[in-house]
């Protein structure tokens, strides 16, 4: 297949990959193309997770298709205005709850400047500086946190938010409220 106008390698469809977490909708039923690796560094074992939003304009619980919209518009934006590899993010949480693959696994993330080597990226769509997280959106952010620390032994200590490595108002005061509270002692992801 030839290279996309923006450069990235065309997405190859498959209806199973064996490497993501059960539930998650892979990347072929939203990205346009597929990454470019000579723009990424392979992956390091995951030994962390950031938790981020995507301060775009407010986004609310709809179809699928108005989430893949959103992703392909990151992606785009991330690859044409930042001359990156893929989406930075590795997995992405719709309002609905529904889970998507972003970059893949296997390539290093571009999330967290100077910070990505061995570290997952989960972005929620939506702007948590203008809207609420709603209990389901932070049901789902919980349970897929818990899974991927689960899969990856990576302690509740090293799964934090963008504004927890460097001065950023992501993930927006909204989910970073939910965060400090699903951490504590007495939160739903501490005790998962």
């Amino acid at each position: 297949l030839p290279p996309a106008a923006d450069g990235a390698a065309p997405v190859v469809r498959a209806s199973f990959d064996p490497s993501l977490p059960p539930g998650v909708i892979p990347r072929s039923q939203w990205a346009r193309f597929g990454p470019n690796p000579a723009l990424a560094d392979p992956m390091l074992p995951p030994r962390c997770i950031t938790v981020h939003h995507d301060g775009m304009s407010t986004f609310t619980q709809g179809p699928v298709s108005a989430s893949a919209a959103r992703l392909e518009q990151i992606r785009s934006y991330h690859v044409g205005n930042r001359g990156w590899a893929d989406i930075g993010y590795h997995f992405a949480i719709d309002p609905a709850g529904r889970v998507f693959q972003g970059r893949p696994l296997t390539l290093q993330g571009a999330h967290v400047a100077d910070r990505n080597p061995g570290n997952i990226g989960v972005v929620c769509l939506g702007n948590y500086d203008e809207q609420p997280l709603t209990s389901t959106h932070a049901a789902a952010l919980d349970a897929f946190l818990a899974a991927l620390m689960a899969r990856y032994r990576i302690p509740i200590s090293e799964v934090r938010t963008h504004q927890e490595w460097a001065p950023t108002a992501c993930p927006g005061r909204s989910v970073q409220a939910y965060m400090n509270a699903t951490r504590s002692r007495s939160g739903r992801l501490a005790s998962a």
